[in-house]
């Protein structure tokens, strides 16, 4: 027995001293270190796109600070640098890890740079494998613009002031979050210029109301198919609480009204001082529409609606009464289905909500279905007196109702130009 303890002793003895002789020493690994090569501003990178993707294949970088990121959801696998030359969007093969604030140089060796939809870009960065980081904190002030300047600030980020949403989408959220879908508003100034403001269903503020009053923007262009767009980052960085200039509430009654719509932007909600663009029903509204370049006007259809039926106004400011106010307008159909324009004149509307308010029909001559597409008819003169209490000396409005519904087949266009209330 005390010669078989001894060996089991011995055995642990040589484990022992085996185990404390063979300590694992854990390899260090190597840091990761990224070629700077010849160093591009973000013009010098946007100059490389020549109407055919790009893909940069030496050793390159360039410097820029991170102006819109992922975090709060509004944009996803994107994110948009700037640096003293311009802007660009980056389009990222993972997710994550790149912050607002963030100076980093990319590694631009096999990216790409290319166009969707009219939106240069950045395309295939790997965060791992193409970017260093260099400091965090370095936020860049926006660029004061006006909604007009738009076009030319591809990705900048931008402060827009004295701008509100439209009437139509007053009291409505950011996106549609329940169905994670994305939704358009659209933002104007007090001269009645328009520009989409665009976000996703996954936002982390999709379910907040969009802002009601007048004020400054801030927000990263966009660019869809020649349609500007903006991206807000964060509704905070959103300072409008001072007096509307368009609509949603009372406005100051006018003697004339005069629009030819000359100001609309094509295919973007329309929007001018005083005026109303209201979907009391779904969610189509009067857009601006440009053909040729010279003919503008507006119009509205429920073609390809989601919404079971679209009732949708379009309504003047408040006029001021004479015994001799006359209407005139001229009114356009395409791919006639039903007769789905209707012109109406209200006396106790208040410029909020049209159903609450009493509304008489005017008889007035339309295009209908003997017309060819967008073969203008005239309105004629319109003598408002007969359609207002006698001897009435207050303000009033004039509505243009359209009703639609896609699935009843009644999706026909309406177009109005030219409309007209005068002495």
């Amino acid at each position: 027995m005390k010669y078989i303890s001894s060996i089991i002793g011995l055995f642990a003895l040589l484990f022992l001293t085996t185990m404390g002789g063979c300590k694992k020493e854990f390899d260090t690994p190597p840091l990761r270190t990224l070629p700077t090569g010849s160093v591009l501003t973000i013009a010098d990178l946007r100059a490389l796109y020549v109407n055919k993707t790009v893909k940069i294949i030496g050793d390159s970088s360039v410097y820029a600070v991170v102006t819109a990121d992922e975090r709060s959801g509004n944009l996803y696998k994107n994110i948009f640098i700037e640096d003293n030359t311009g802007a660009i969007n980056v389009r990222l093969l993972n997710s994550g890890g790149l912050y607002e604030g963030d100076s980093i140089r990319i590694y631009l060796k096999n990216c790409y740079v290319s166009r969707y939809n009219g939106m240069l870009q950045l395309d295939s960065v790997s965060v791992d494998n193409n970017v260093v980081k260099q400091a965090t904190g370095r936020k860049r002030q926006p660029t004061v613009a006006t909604i007009d300047q738009l076009s030319g600030m591809q990705a900048k980020l931008v402060r827009i002031d004295q701008s509100e949403f439209t009437a139509a989408d007053l009291g409505k959220s950011w996106s549609d979050a329940v169905n994670q879908t994305t939704v358009n508003h659209t933002l104007t100034d007090c001269n009645g210029k328009t520009v989409l403001v665009r976000t996703s269903g996954y936002a982390s503020f999709a379910s907040q109301t969009v802002p009601s009053g007048n004020g400054s923007l801030i927000a990263v262009v966009s660019e869809f198919n020649g349609d500007m767009q903006l991206y807000v980052r964060n509704p905070a960085e959103l300072t409008m609480t001072g007096d509307r200039c368009t609509g949603g509430g009372p406005v100051d009654p006018v003697a004339v009204v005069q629009e030819a719509f000359d100001n609309v932007t094509n295919n973007i909600d329309y929007a001018a001082a005083g005026w109303l663009n209201i979907a009391t029903t779904g969610t189509r509204y009067w857009r601006g529409r440009i053909f040729n370049n010279t003919d503008k006007y507006a119009q509205i259809s429920s073609y390809q609606s989601s919404d079971a039926n679209n009732i949708s106004w379009l309504i003047t400011p408040p006029v001021i009464n004479s015994a001799t106010k006359k209407l005139s307008f001229s009114s356009a159909v395409s791919n006639w289905t039903h007769n789905a324009l209707e012109v109406l004149i209200s006396t106790n509307f208040d410029g909020s909500n049209p159903t609450t308010a009493s509304w008489s029909s005017v008889t007035a001559t339309l295009a209908g279905q003997s017309n060819a597409n967008y073969a203008w008819v005239s309105s004629g003169d319109i003598d408002l007196s007969g359609y207002l209490p006698q001897g009435y000396t207050g303000n009033f409005h004039i509505a243009f109702r359209y009703t639609g519904s896609a699935p009843a087949g009644k999706t026909g266009t309406s177009a109005l130009d030219n409309i007209y209330i005068r002495d």
